[in-house]
């Protein structure tokens, strides 16, 4: 399977009283993610399923990545992405859709850079930028409920920068004193 793990882009930011759920994409953050699914879709095969938080912002995000990078333009709303969501849960959910075989996951942060890591066998979280794209190969067990081994990365996308094909140049920290 091939694991597309895409960030929501910039959102409008938090205001007094009003739900977190309900933030919605600038149009900064919408072109950013066309910019990038443009690009994801260049980069090889193109994601069969997306599956997306339920939060506003990430379902817009998935709706442009649908609209330009999703071969059959279907997105199914999962619940394991929801910003407080436990990770192996949502590693079970993805794996149970194997039969799509490329995958794009929309979410957020914490989350979506805890899962890239563990599916890369790295025990620091890593972080993806708003409107960032992953892409990893998983290899998953015939009965679909595990991976034989750590997944593979393939690329990382940013808004406004190269394809990256380094892992450690993708995820690399900068040291502060």
């Amino acid at each position: 399977m091939i694991l597309y793990v895409l960030r929501h882009g910039e959102a409008v930011e938090r205001a007094a009283g009003a739900d977190d759920e309900w933030r919605y994409l600038t149009e900064q953050g919408r072109a950013d993610v066309r910019k990038v699914v443009e690009r994801v879709a260049r980069c090889g095969h193109k994601p069969r399923l997306i599956l997306s938080s339920p939060l506003v912002r990430a379902v817009q995000t998935a709706e442009i990545a649908a609209q330009q990078a999703c071969r059959k333009n279907r997105t199914v709303i999962a619940e394991p992405l929801q910003p407080d969501g436990d990770l192996e849960v949502l590693t079970r959910h993805i794996l149970q859709q194997k039969d799509a075989k490329r995958v794009m996951v929309v979410g957020h942060e914490p989350l979506l850079g805890s899962l890239v890591a563990s599916l890369l066998g790295s025990p620091t979280p890593v972080a993806l930028k708003k409107g960032g794209c992953v892409a990893l190969e998983l290899g998953i067990d015939k009965g679909g409920a595990t991976l034989k081994k750590a997944a593979t990365f393939l690329w990382s996308i940013a808004p406004g920068k190269k394809v990256v094909k380094s892992c450690k140049k993708a995820f690399a920290r900068k040291v502060t004193k």
